[in-house]
C-alpha cells in the first residue's frame, strides 16, 4: 500500500482545497463535497489530482512509480494490466494539463536514457484508449471518427475541445505497415494534439486506426493478449488482415514534446522491445514501406483539412534554412 500514498505537500494541497472549497457551506454539504473531492483525487488526470501531482516534492521516478501504484500496474505474461484502485479519469481531455506533466516527469526521469520500463511505455495504449473514448463520446458522429475529431478541434475549451487550435499533421509512414507489396493511394493520415503527445492515426475513411478497435477485456477486466483467441475471433483471412492492421498501425501516445532525439530515445526505439507480446509476434511478418520509394508521404500528408496544419517549428526551420542558403549563393556570387 506505501506506492499508493501520497507526500505531505501533495497531502496538504488536498486539505488545503477542501478547506477552501467547503468553508461557506453548511456541514452537510462540506461533508459531500469533500467526499466528492477525494473521490476526484482518486482519477488520474482530474483537476484535484493534477494539482497533488503537480505539489508533490517526489523525484520524477518516485512519481512514476506512484502513479503506476495508484493505477495497479502489473506485467503479466508480457502485457500491462491495471487493477486499480485508481482509474484514468473519463473526463480528461487529449490536450489536459495531466498528460503534459506526466510526459515532462517522464522526459526529466529518462534525461538522456532510452525509456526501459515495459510498465511506462505499455501505460501509454491505455491513455491512447482514453483519447479515443473521449473523442468518440463527446464528439461522435455517424459519418466518421474524423468528423468527431475536426469537431474536438474546434469546440471551446470549456467544453471540453481544443478551442479552435490546430492539430499538428504529422508523417504517417511508420503506421503504413504492409505484409507483401506496399500499395499507395489509401494511406493513413496522422494527427496530434498541438503539444505532441496525443496522437490519432485515421484510414482514407477518416475513421481511427486503433487496437482498441479490436482488442477486448476478459470477464475479470484484465486486456486479452492471446493470439489464438484473436485468430478464432478474427477467422477469415480479411478479419484477421483488418486485426493486424489495427494492432500494427494505430495511435501512440507520445512522452516527447517534438519530433526529435528525446521523441526516438522515449517513443520511437522502446517498442521493438517493450512492446506487448501479441503486437510483437504479429509485428514479425510486417514492413515499414520506404520513404520517397514507396511512401510518398508530401502526397499523402500534404491534404489540407480545416482542423490542422504541419508543424510550424518545422516549417520555421525549413525556413530559415532555406534563407541561409540562398544568402551563401548570393554571397558567392558577389
Amino acid at each position: 500500500m506505501q506506492s499508493l500514498i501520497w507526500d505531505d505537500a501533495a497531502q496538504r494541497l488536498l486539505s488545503k482545497e477542501i478547506i477552501k472549497r467547503t468553508r461557506r457551506l453548511s456541514l452537510k454539504e462540506a461533508r459531500e463535497l469533500e467526499q466528492q473531492l477525494v473521490q476526484e483525487s482518486r482519477l488520474i488526470g482530474s483537476a484535484i489530482y493534477t494539482k497533488m501531482f503537480q505539489a508533490s516534492k517526489r523525484k520524477p521516478k518516485e512519481k512514476i512509480e506512484l502513479l503506476l501504484g495508484q493505477l495497479g500496474a502489473q506485467m503479466e505474461n508480457g502485457t500491462l494490466q491495471l487493477t486499480g484502485p485508481y482509474q484514468i479519469d473519463p473526463n480528461m481531455p487529449p490536450h489536459s494539463e495531466f498528460l503534459s506533466r506526466l510526459a515532462k516527469t517522464i522526459q526529466q526521469a529518462y534525461e538522456g536514457k532510452i525509456l526501459d520500463d515495459p510498465r511506462v511505455h505499455q501505460l501509454r495504449m491505455y491513455l491512447d484508449r482514453q483519447n479515443i473514448t473521449y473523442v468518440r463520446s463527446r464528439f461522435g458522429t455517424k459519418i466518421s471518427d474524423e468528423v468527431a475529431l475536426a469537431a474536438y478541434a474546434r469546440t471551446s475549451k470549456k467544453q471540453g475541445g481544443l478551442g479552435g487550435e490546430k492539430m499538428i499533421a504529422e508523417r504517417a509512414r511508420f503506421h503504413n505497415k504492409y505484409k507483401s507489396s506496399y500499395q499507395s493511394g489509401n494511406e493513413n493520415r496522422k494527427r496530434l494534439t498541438p503539444d505532441f503527445h496525443s496522437e490519432f492515426i485515421l484510414d482514407d475513411h477518416g475513421q481511427f486506426v486503433s487496437q482498441w478497435n479490436v482488442l477486448e477485456f476478459d470477464d475479470a477486466g484484465k486486456l486479452i493478449t492471446d493470439i489464438n483467441y484473436y485468430k478464432k475471433r478474427f477467422a477469415t483471412y480479411s478479419e484477421w488482415h483488418y486485426f493486424q492492421q489495427q494492432i500494427l498501425n494505430g495511435e501512440s501516445f507520445n512522452y516527447a514534446d517534438r519530433n526529435d532525439i528525446v521523441h526516438r530515445r522515449l517513443d520511437s526505439l522502446p517498442p521493438s522491445q517493450l512492446d506487448h507480446p501479441l503486437r510483437k509476434e504479429i509485428a514479425k511478418e510486417w514492413k515499414n514501406p520506404k520513404n520517397k520509394t514507396e511512401y510518398h508521404w508530401k502526397r499523402v500528408d500534404s491534404q489540407k483539412d480545416d482542423y490542422s496544419q504541419r508543424n510550424k517549428r518545422k516549417q520555421r526551420v525549413w525556413g530559415i534554412a532555406i534563407l541561409a542558403l540562398v544568402l551563401a549563393v548570393i554571397k558567392c556570387k558577389k
